[in-house]
C-alpha cells in the first residue's frame, strides 16, 4: 500500500521505504538460516526493529518460515515477560480469532490463561495468573512447547533483551538458554539498546548465553547512501531535493536514523520544491517545539548536569567531556563533579557513547536527540 508520506517514522512499511542495511540484512538472514542466533545492538532509534522486520520479510518470502517479534521493553519481571511473549506468539501464529479459538485449549491448557476480547478490534488477548518463580519458568517452557510444535521453522526476535538482566525473580537468560538448546526449530535475534547490559549477557563467561550468538553492531547508514535514497524517494513522489541539501539534513541529525527520517518526513509535507531556506524554516520549527520539553528537563536536572548537557550539545560530539580544555571552554566545574553529571545524563539517555576514537580508544559522547542539541544552538 502506498503511503501518503514515504518517510514513515513508525513501523516498517516494506522494502520501498527502507534505506540500505543490505550488509546487515544478509548477515542476520545467513545466521538464522544456518541455525545461529544473533545479538543485534545499537543506540535507540537507529532502526533495529525496522531491520528485524525487513529481514523477517525476506526470510518469510524465501522459506515460508514463521516470524515472531516480542518487544519486552516494558517487562519488569518474568511474569510480564511471559505475558508479552505469549501474546506475541499468539498474534503471530493465530492471525484470526477463529484460529485462536481452535488452538487455545490445545496450546495453553497447562497455562490457565485468562482470555479477553478487545471491544474495539475484536481481537483476543491473553492474561496469565502470576505464579511463583518456579511456576514462571514452567510457563516459559510451555510457550516454547507451542513454538516447537509448529511445522515451520520459527524465527524469534526479542527486542530490548537486556531487560532480562534486571529481573530479580527468575534467571530468564538461563531458562531461555536451556529452551533454545532443546528447540531445533527456533532461532533467535536478541536485540537491545543498552549495550553494556546486553553484551555482558553474551560476553561474560559467568552467564549462560556466553559465546552462544553472532554479534552485530548497527551503525549509522552511510551519509551518501541515505542522501541518495531520500533524493530518489522525493523525486518518485514529485518532490525536489538537492543531494547537497539531503546531506545537510543528514549532518544536522548526525545520521541518527529516526531523526533523519523525521526531518525528511516534515520536509515532504512542507513543499514540493525544497531549498535550503525551507529546510532551515522546518528545522527551526522543530527546534521551537522543544521549548516545553526543555523547560521541564531543566527543572529535573542539576545545574552541573544541565550545563554539561548544553556543552556537549553545542559541540555535537566530545571525546573528553571531563578534560581541562573542554571544561575551560564551556566554563564548567571540576572534572570530579562532571563525572557524576555525565553518568546521570547517560542514565537518562540524554547522552550516549556514539563511537570510540580510533586513535586513543576514548569513548565519544553525543546528545541522543539532535533536535534538543539544536535547541541549545538556535534558541
Amino acid at each position: 500500500m502506498a503511503l501518503d508520506n514515504p518517510f514513515p517514522v513508525i513501523g516498517y512499511h516494506g522494502p520501498d521505504y527502507f534505506c540500505d542495511r543490505k550488509r546487515e540484512t544478509a548477515a542476520i538472514a545467513s545466521a538464522l538460516r544456518n541455525g545461529r542466533n544473533v545479538v543485534l545492538h545499537s543506540p535507540r532509534r537507529y532502526g533495529k526493529t525496522g531491520l528485524v522486520r525487513h529481514t523477517f520479510r525476506q526470510l518469510e518470502k524465501e522459506r515460508g518460515a514463521r516470524t515472531v517479534l516480542a518487544d519486552i521493553y516494558a517487562a519488569q519481571d518474568a511474569h510480564e515477560f511471559n505475558t508479552i511473549l505469549l501474546n506475541t506468539v499468539h498474534q503471530a501464529l493465530n492471525p484470526t480469532p477463529k484460529q485462536f479459538l481452535r488452538n487455545v485449549m490445545a496450546w495453553f491448557s497447562a497455562l490457565r490463561p485468562v482470555v479477553t476480547v478487545d471491544e474495539l478490534t475484536g481481537q483476543p488477548s491473553i492474561g496469565l495468573e502470576r505464579g511463583t518463580p518456579q511456576r514462571e519458568a514452567v510457563t516459559t517452557r510451555e510457550i516454547f512447547k507451542v513454538l516447537n510444535g509448529q511445522r515451520h521453522t520459527i524465527f524469534l526476535a526479542i527486542d530490548e533483551f537486556q531487560q532480562v538482566a534486571l529481573f530479580k525473580d527468575v534467571r530468564m537468560d538461563a531458562v531461555l538458554r536451556t529452551e533454545l538448546q532443546n528447540s531445533p526449530k527456533v532461532h533467535c535475534i536478541f536485540s537491545g539498546s543498552r549495550r553494556h547490559l546486553l553484551l555482558d549477557l553474551f560476553n561474560n563467561a559467568k552467564n549462560p548465553f556466553h559465546g552462544s550468538a553472532d554479534q552485530l553492531e548497527l551503525e549509522r547508514i552511510d551519509r551518501k547512501t541515505y542522501a541518495a535514497f531520500a533524493v530518489a524517494l522525493m523525486k518518485r513522489h514529485k518532490r525536489t531535493l538537492k543531494p547537497e541539501d539531503a546531506l545537510f539534513c543528514y549532518d544536522i541529525c548526525r545520521g541518527h536514523t529516526y531523526y533523519v527520517q523525521a526531518l525528511f518526513n516534515r520536509l515532504f509535507s512542507a513543499a514540493r520544491q525544497l531549498d535550503r531556506d525551507i529546510i532551515v524554516q522546518v528545522l527551526l520549527a522543530i527546534v521551537r517545539e522543544q521549548d516545553a520539553i526543555m523547560a521541564t528537563l531543566r527543572s529535573a536536572l542539576t545545574k552541573n548536569q544541565w550545563d554539561l548537557f548544553a556543552a556537549i550539545s553545542r559541540e555535537g560530539e566530545v571525546d573528553t567531556p571531563t578534560g581541562g580544555a573542554f571544561i575551560k571552554k564551556h566554563d564548567l566545574p571540576s572534572s570530579a563533579a562532571l563525572v557524576h553529571a555525565l553518568q546521570a545524563l547517560i542514565d537518562r539517555e540524554l547522552v550516549y557513547i556514539t563511537a570510540y576514537d580510533e586513535r586513543n580508544g576514548k569513548p565519544v559522547y553525543a546528545p541522543y536527540n539532535p533536535f534538543m542539541a539544536a535547541w541549545f544552538k538556535y534558541r
